[in-house]
């Protein structure tokens, strides 16, 4: 009964931020809402450990190499573009390291507790969790990409590469077998929130 309590209040936490966020960026084109971005991830983030406290043994275990290979993902990419192309962050995600906000980590930790969590609503099969997962968090980045350019999260040299997806869908698949590896548990508030994110950008990029 907690458990479902606390999913609950953690969801209505979620949809009441991105709610605020969507008016605030989408209909007003508010730019000190927009200016939030880095530290409405890092609540999301935050929320998200939260919501782990049932698993948090296994989960702690799997989310330093999630924020490590997210971060280190990103950085081969931005200096060498051996990885996604050839792109580079602007200011509005917040600090940064190396050319890289730091927030960007927490990002693909969320990102993937979502999807991973997702595809094992489909299957238990491990084999196909670890593609269904890389796909949907791909799929995710396909939705994203269009608002994140207009709000300045980043920018590419040119038109999206089809190599971006495949490297998504690389990484993706690398961290879903961590996680499997590392036996962490599904998480249905990761779920709930990675719905509420895919809304959240499906419906901006129709108004920016």
């Amino acid at each position: 009964m907690r458990a479902i309590t606390s999913v609950k209040n953690l969801t209505l936490i979620t949809v009441l931020f991105h709610l605020v966020g969507f008016v605030g960026i989408g209909v007003l084109h508010n730019s000190m809402i927009a200016a939030t971005a880095p530290w409405h991830l890092l609540l999301m983030f935050i929320l998200l450990l939260i919501s782990f406290s049932y698993d948090f043994r296994n989960f702690i275990k799997w989310l330093p190499l999630a924020l490590l290979i997210g971060f280190g993902s990103e950085w081969i990419g931005v200096h060498t573009g051996w990885l996604f192309g050839s792109y580079g962050y602007g200011p509005a995600l917040g600090p940064m390291w190396q050319q890289i906000p730091l927030i960007i980590a927490g990002n693909w930790a969320i990102v993937m507790c979502g999807a991973i969590s997702l595809a094992f609503l489909a299957t238990e099969n491990k084999y196909l969790v670890a593609v269904l997962a890389a796909t949907i968090a791909t799929a995710y980045d396909w939705i994203l990409e269009p608002a994140a350019i207009k709000l300045g999260y980043w920018h590419w040299q040119g038109m999206i590469p089809m190599y971006n997806y495949i490297c998504w869908w690389g990484t993706s698949f690398l961290l879903t077998v961590l996680w499997q590896y590392l036996k962490v548990r599904p998480n249905q508030f990761a779920v709930n929130l990675f719905i509420v994110q895919v809304l959240f950008f499906a419906l901006l990029r129709t108004m920016i």
